[in-house]
């Protein structure tokens, strides 16, 4: 899929928009596999055809335990499909579930970390029943439903947009390159963050600092987002990864059971979180039947600026 030319008075992407919001829906399991997207009778048709650009998950083991997960579709700026969402819940449940390995870094793969969701890809595999995923040996990537027992280090670089974001802020360690931009775009579609933003944003940056940008689709920078305390590191473009994996070498290094420990414990500080991500269905659900959303998709078929009445 590839950028849309059209954008809103404020510059944003309603293209990426729909991506992150619409079949976030599928993604999460947050409409019970319907798209949102097809409900609205947009013209990417129940079943097209597989892309031709499907992305994949890479996976490398490093020495000392470190698994390598790459999220690898560059020629669409590493937009989020199928293939790529279950390869990362399958790198992230063998992450959890193979006593060889100790620490996962994820990272993407060309010039951005994640532009969003790929919506033709993920109407065509709800469709088919292929979503939201139904292997077992699968852990969500946005951490909603179920908690990793071991870190993952995150290198981003370019874009980092909406999904991409969330998969981002679940994270335990985080490194981007100075030339990184963030956003969280879904308030200007109608919709929300469902993939967790509103609970971790909201908790790491300080509610200001996450409502400034939740609240209005802005985007922001590397540096910025060292200042909210997203980021613990900031590193010269191309250098991210490596800088990433250092950091996963010490994880790896030290003693596997404290870490995990660690780490458990950590999740027990902010055990009420759990609440909150409750909470996502329904209000995605319900944000989904409204006027405003409909509207948003409406101005997106027709290239136009949506007007929202708050309906």
């Amino acid at each position: 899929m590839t950028e849309a030319s059209s954008s809103s008075a404020t510059g944003i992407d309603r293209r990426c928009l729909l991506a992150a919001t619409g079949a976030a829906a599928v993604a999460l399991g947050l409409d019970g596999g319907r798209s949102v997207y097809a409900q609205a009778g947009a013209p990417a048709a129940a079943t097209p055809a597989p892309s031709p650009d499907a992305g994949k998950v890479s996976l490398e083991r490093l020495p000392g335990g470190i698994l390598l997960i790459g999220i690898d579709r560059a020629q669409a700026k590493n937009r989020l499909d199928p293939p790529i969402l279950i390869g990362l819940g399958k790198a992230y449940y063998q992450l959890d579930h193979d006593d060889s390995l100790r620490v996962a870094v994820l990272h993407g793969v060309g010039s951005d970390f994640c532009v969003g969701l790929d919506v033709p890809a993920f109407n065509a595999a709800a469709a088919a029943g292929i979503l939201p995923p139904k292997d077992p040996d699968f852990i969500g990537p946005a951490g909603i439903d179920q908690r990793r027992a071991k870190p993952v280090v995150v290198a981003v670089q370019g874009a980092v947009n909406s999904i991409g974001h969330e998969l981002f802020l679940a994270a335990d360690i985080r490194i981007a390159a100075s030339d990184t931009l963030f956003a969280q775009l879904e308030v200007a579609n109608g919709s929300f963050p469902a993939g967790g933003a509103t609970v971790r944003f909201s908790r790491e940056a300080g509610w200001g600092n996450a409502m400034r940008y939740m609240l209005t689709g802005d985007k922001w920078s590397a540096e910025e987002a060292y200042r909210m305390g997203l980021v613990q590191e900031i590193t010269p473009p191309g250098k991210q990864l490596e800088r990433a994996t250092d950091l996963a070498k010490k994880v790896a290094a030290v003693a596997p059971l404290g870490v995990r420990a660690a780490l458990a414990s950590a999740h027990e500080a902010i055990a009420p979180e759990e609440t909150a991500f409750k909470s996502l269905r329904p209000e995605f659900q319900r944000l989904q039947r409204s006027e405003d959303a409909a509207e948003a998709r409406n101005a997106l078929q027709q290239k136009r600026a949506p007007v929202f009445q708050g309906r």
